[in-house]
């Protein structure tokens, strides 16, 4: 961990980045109505608000990242350039950001190109701006990489993106952020994916580069923990509109937790394992990720898995939901195995267990409604049209969309909304078994209780049972009626 000995104050006669009535329009809808703003320079702004509030818009507009179809207007100025940010083209965007200024997307995974391999990104993004043979940049992405605390830097290099958990890819993306030492890191829930210990190093190699570097941090979170520790201002946003206070203080979420129904095992694991480079270029650098992981469970009840970022806990689920293979052992879903299928197969594994992924982003069709995508699993299997959505209508309205944001495309919701879109997807078709792989990180203090309490609810009419995935022990010590701890490929129950 880095320390650091004494907190470096921000410099009071300066300002890096200034916004003044920002306003936000997409397709007709205010994202952003007023919101103003100084991130001083060698300081710590936090940008505060509830899941659809107009932070991440407001993140996007000051990076030229606003989606198609997005006005904004008012100003926006950057310490050391002459234009208003808001009127510069593409071609300027594009030399100021990773130079100038650094981002970190909410969406880790959706910052990482899947086809390329991480060491190639980031020697794109240093040389870009930084013209140096290819063998000098790659030396510097590894550094980077070590930087941000990841293991095996020299390995996490060579793999792609889909190899890595989030909580890698999260910090991948900070290194390509921070690669070119930009004077302005704006990092958007940059800690949201992962555990305490890693989140903790983060913070402090952020808080790390504002005292050497005398970097100015952009911060948007809705962990109130993380504005307590690296806050020097901190402006909320509330429904669009901007004031410099304090937000509420969160409060722990206290759903109702029901006792699991009947004693037949619904969920079968036994002697599981699972090994990366097994074959191909890197054959020679195999990588086991799990190693005879055996358990079950039975229905109604939560299976809690924890550990560290890239202990192997999504893979374990990838594996159960039938996306990933296992290298060896068996998967169980009501007796029935979930590897190996046919399309009939997949069609019927479907309706036996399903996902909520820890990329809200990722895992919807940008062109597509939430009203749509929620509907689709029905239709998929036989429904009719009319029947399929009015029943994603009814799911929706129930984990908290408003009738306008049902048919907004992803592009077009916030990090909170899309999970609870991803969360009524997985849930439309009633599945014995449901993965929730970290469903309430993306999601603000205000509504994590409600959405528990949803799929308590849910649980209890159903009977499904839900493997839980957090980094947060308290959501899991609550919420489990099982725990089991993921190490070094090895899964011990707690």
């Amino acid at each position: 961990m880095i320390l650091i000995s004494e907190r470096a104050g921000p410099d009071e006669g300066a300002g890096q980045l200034h916004i003044e009535h920002l306003r936000v329009e997409i397709g007709g809808n205010v994202a952003v109505s007023d919101v103003g703003l100084t991130v001083r320079r060698g300081s710590v702004h936090c940008l505060l608000g509830d899941s659809g509030s107009g932070k991440t818009m407001t993140s996007l507009a000051a990076v030229g990242l606003l989606p198609p179809g997005a006005t904004a207007s008012g100003t926006l100025r950057l310490d050391g350039v002459d234009e208003d940010l808001l009127t510069i083209d593409q071609a300027r965007w594009s030399t100021l950001r990773g130079s100038a200024i650094g981002y970190v997307g909410q969406n880790a995974l959706g910052c990482l190109h899947p086809a390329y391999r991480v060491e190639t990104q980031l020697i794109e993004a240093i040389r870009r701006h930084r013209p140096m043979a290819r063998a000098e940049a790659r030396r510097l992405a590894v550094e980077e990489l070590a930087a941000v605390d990841l293991p095996e830097p020299g390995r996490i290099a060579r793999a792609h993106p889909a190899q890595l958990s989030g909580g890698m890819c999260q910090r991948v993306a900070l290194a390509i952020a921070l690669c070119n030492r930009p004077a302005l890191l704006i990092a958007d829930e940059p800690t949201t994916a992962l555990d305490d210990d890693t989140q903790d190093r983060i913070l402090d190699l952020i808080r790390a580069r504002v005292a050497s570097d005398g970097l100015s941090v952009l911060l948007i979170t809705h962990d109130r923990r993380v504005v307590d520790e690296m806050a020097d201002e901190i402006t909320t946003v509330v429904d669009g509109v901007s004031s410099p206070s304090l937000a509420a203080v969160a409060t722990t979420p206290t759903s109702e937790r029901r006792s699991p129904v009947g004693d037949e095992p619904v969920l079968e694991i036994d002697g599981l394992a699972k090994t990366y480079g097994t074959s191909g270029r890197f054959a020679a650098e195999q990588a086991p990720v799990l190693q005879d992981v055996s358990f079950s469970a039975t229905a109604g009840s939560t299976v809690g898995l924890i550990g560290r970022s890239g202990a192997g806990k999504t893979t374990l689920a990838r594996i159960v939901a039938g996306i990933l293979s296992p290298s060896a052992g068996t998967v169980r879903i009501d007796g029935r195995p979930m590897t190996g299928a046919d399309r009939a197969g997949r069609l019927e594994r479907a309706g036996l267990v399903q996902y909520v992924f820890q990329d809200p982003f990722g895992s919807l069709n940008p062109r597509r409604s939430a009203r749509a995508q929620v509907a689709e699993p029905l239709i998929v299997a036989g429904r009719a049209s009319d029947e399929a959505d009015q029943a994603a209508c009814t799911l929706l309205a129930d984990v908290g969309l408003t009738q306008a944001q049902i048919d907004r495309r992803p592009t077009a919701l916030s990090g909170g909304q899309c999970q609870r879109v991803g969360i009524a997807r997985a849930l439309i078709r009633r599945p014995r078994v449901v993965v929730l792989d970290e469903p309430v990180s993306a999601l603000d203090w205000s509504i994590r209780d409600e959405i528990m309490t949803l799929l308590n609810e849910l649980q209890a009419s159903t009977g499904c049972l839900y493997l839980l995935i957090s980094h947060e022990r308290a959501l899991i010590e609550r919420e489990s009626d099982q725990i089991y701890e993921v190490a070094d490929g090895n899964v011990s129950r707690l």
